[in-house]
């Protein structure tokens, strides 16, 4: 029965529509339209009346609450550390807003799974990310987006320009399976300028124009009616506890409904519809089409809501809370955006206009070529293409390993292959082993030549043309370098060998007991005496290198192995330089307890010893600690700010970048390295 009333029912189709009030009557005429007797009539008056008990009925039912075992727990407990909520600003920052957008959607890529005679796209951007660009949750990001094609490139050369517009979704299929190599594009972005911030409380329920209300605040949840529009550009809801802290909600859920004004309306349409039904019953239509006429005049002439849609949210929070915030955009902006996004497989799949597809009834994979015509019929459960004519598949759910193919083009065979590739390095090798088990593996170019052995324990590749090679010396491993010839430019005496940010290469091995770290750079030439060991690495912010003799002795040096700072007698290194600047440390002899300062590049102490903790410079200012207290000081030792709290278990983290820098306090705040607070552990 319900399957009935949900196609011949117009109360129903206005509910479920969401129709506008300038929509109602094109509804009722096409209702009425449908209508192919005074017997068809009696009959759908009927089940319209039904209908509306059917629906009203339904219109009080509360939304279902879903929770956790925590969730059901009684209030938590008020002494336990208190987490800030995230905070909402009034206005976002448009020309910041406008760049990220336009770099996050240069980067991005779309997918096109071929499932002939017809495939899957997807549009490659994640609705979310807009969220972390914003700096603010977003309810629904994928309202904000509008993405539209204007020319396809198909990988047969063929170029579609579609005649009338194109919106791709998210998701869609297409009514084809012709690999699309790129599509050019216009997105128009919508995003938040300005938002608004309503608080609710039991004593002030609603807003003057019912916009929002508040139906329950009681313990640790909250019920909101909200409006259509509210809904719609709703940020988020947070509460307010009875000590006055902000909390985002730990549960939410929320539900369609209509408003007030359209159950008033279906009233009245169920009482107009039962004189129509005595009219009937009682003989007073002289035609069908009197009838049709009354009909359309009665519900014509009922005032239809200009809003139809009402939502219920449900919000849950850790603590029992005496008020909630609603935030909600009340302004947008725009920004247009034209872009050619390209096939996330182009580089692999379409190298020799050959590509994988499914077969939409068997689930089974196969190849197809450009014109979409299988090449390889589907036959395999899961197959996945390497690059090249090289294929990984699994043909019998009961073989133990995936196999390894190559495509014969010339017979239109996939034969098994004499190696097994694990893997691609750099897009350009390919990771080899032989039998079932990759214990052994070597490195085979995409001309099918083995330049590494096929005896190696494992091989990758830090830099373009450079391949770390580990290999079993008996029991243990050693680390050897090798360039893309398959020449070994270091031998296997060494571990570990690391490459650095900027090349250069960082080789160790035990001298006796003592772990010596030789530096080499670019050209793998030597660049530290043979006695020296590295300390640390060169790096984006420092061109010096803490380094120790084979008589313990510390010294720094720089990128031409010239001593810049040598030892001191009157303090100790131990640390890399950040923005020019690094610490160093004292030991009382009485107390045998460490003080910190920081020397400049050129050597000189800037910062006298006195911190009884130190952490490296974060730009201009660095934290330090002295009498229990913490605080940032600049490279001429001046307090920049008084923190509040000292680091705590969690630590801290260092960046280049100190907007990411994170101190993490005593009470699991996060502070930046300019001290300002961003967040709670």
């Amino acid at each position: 029965m319900l399957k009935r009333i949900s196609v011949t029912i117009f109360t129903l189709l206005v509910l479920y529509s969401g129709a506008k009030a300038q929509n109602f009557k094109d509804d009722i005429k096409k209702y009425i339209n449908n209508i192919e007797s005074i017997e068809d009539a009696h009959d759908k008056l009927n089940e319209q009346i039904e209908a509306i008990k059917f629906i009203e009925s339904m219109h009080s039912l509360q939304s279902i609450k879903l929770m956790s075992e925590e969730e059901e727990e009684e209030d938590s407990n008020e002494d336990e550390d208190y987490k800030a909520a995230i905070s909402i600003p009034s206005h976002l920052n448009s020309d910041s807003i406008k760049a990220e957008l336009s770099g996050y959607f240069q980067k991005i890529s779309f997918t096109q799974n071929l499932t002939p005679p017809s495939s899957e796209f997807r549009s490659g951007y994640d609705a979310s990310d807009l969220a972390l660009i914003f700096g603010i949750p977003l309810s629904n990001p994928n309202a904000l987006i509008n993405l539209t094609a204007h020319k396809i490139y198909y990988a047969d050369g063929t170029i579609e320009s579609p005649e009338k517009e194109l919106l791709l979704k998210q998701y869609q299929e297409f009514d084809h399976a012709r690999f699309i190599d790129s599509i050019q594009v216009k997105m128009v972005l919508h995003y938040p300028t300005a938002i608004q911030k309503i608080s609710l409380s039991v004593e002030h329920t609603s807003v003057e124009d019912s916009t929002i209300q508040a139906t329950s605040i009681e313990g640790r949840e909250a019920s909101l009616t909200l409006s259509e529009n509210v809904y719609n550009n709703l940020v988020t809801i947070q509460g307010i506890d009875n000590n006055g802290k902000v909390l985002d909600h730990t549960s939410k859920s929320t539900s369609s409904n209509y408003s007030p004004s359209t159950s008033i309306y279906f009233q009245e349409i169920a009482k107009e519809s039962q004189l129509i039904i005595d009219n009937i019953d009682n003989n007073k239509y002289s035609s069908f089409e009197d009838l049709k006429e009354d009909m359309l005049e009665r519900l014509s002439s009922i005032e239809a809501p200009e809003e139809s849609q009402r939502y219920t949210a449900w919000v849950q929070f850790k603590k029992k809370i005496k008020g909630v915030d609603i935030y909600y955009t009340t302004q947008q902006d725009s920004i247009n955006i034209s872009e050619t996004i390209v096939n996330r497989d182009l580089p692999t799949t379409s190298e020799k206009g050959f590509h994988l597809a499914s077969d939409p009834e068997t689930y089974k994979y196969g190849i197809v070529d450009n014109t979409c015509n299988w090449i390889i019929e589907p036959q395999f459960l899961w197959l996945k293409h390497f690059r090249n004519l090289f294929y990984q598949g699994e043909k019998d759910e009961n073989d133990p390993e995936y196999k390894t193919y190559k495509l014969d083009i010339e017979n239109q065979t996939l034969a098994p292959y004499k190696y097994q590739i694990a893997d691609t390095i750099s897009g350009q090798y390919y990771l080899v082993y032989e039998g079932e088990s990759p214990d052994k593996t070597g490195l085979m170019d995409r001309d099918e030549k083995i330049i590494i052995p096929l005896e190696k324990y494992s091989i990758y590749s830090p830099l373009k043309n450079l391949f770390i090679v580990k290999a079993s010396k008996g029991e243990t491993i050693k680390t050897g370098l090798y360039n893309e010839l398959g020449q070994i430019l270091l031998p296997e005496i060494y571990y570990p060998i690391n490459v650095g940010e900027d090349g250069y290469i960082y080789a160790s091995i035990y001298d006796n007991e003592r772990l010596l770290t030789t530096i080499f750079d670019t050209d793998i030439k030597q660049i530290t005496k043979d006695k020296w060991s590295a300390q640390n690495q060169f790096t984006p912010h420092s061109d010096l290198v803490l380094i120790e003799d084979e008589n313990g002795s510390k010294f720094y040096i720089n990128k031409q192995a010239e001593i810049v700072i040598p030892q001191s007698d009157e303090y100790e290194f131990d640390n890399e330089f950040w923005f020019g600047m690094t610490i160093v440390e004292q030991k009382d002899p009485e107390t045998e307890e460490y003080k910190y300062g920081y020397i400049h590049a050129d050597g000189k102490l800037t910062i006298p010893i006195q911190y009884d903790k130190a952490l490296p410079f974060q730009g201009e200012y660095a934290y330090v600690e002295k009498d229990g207290k913490a605080m940032l000081i600049d490279k001429s030792n001046n307090v920049y700010k008084v923190l509040p709290l000292i680091i705590g278990n969690w630590g801290y983290v260092l960046d280049i970048d100190p907007a990411y820098t994170q101190y993490r306090l005593e009470d699991d705040s996060v502070l930046d390295g300019y001290g300002n607070f961003v967040r709670n552990i």
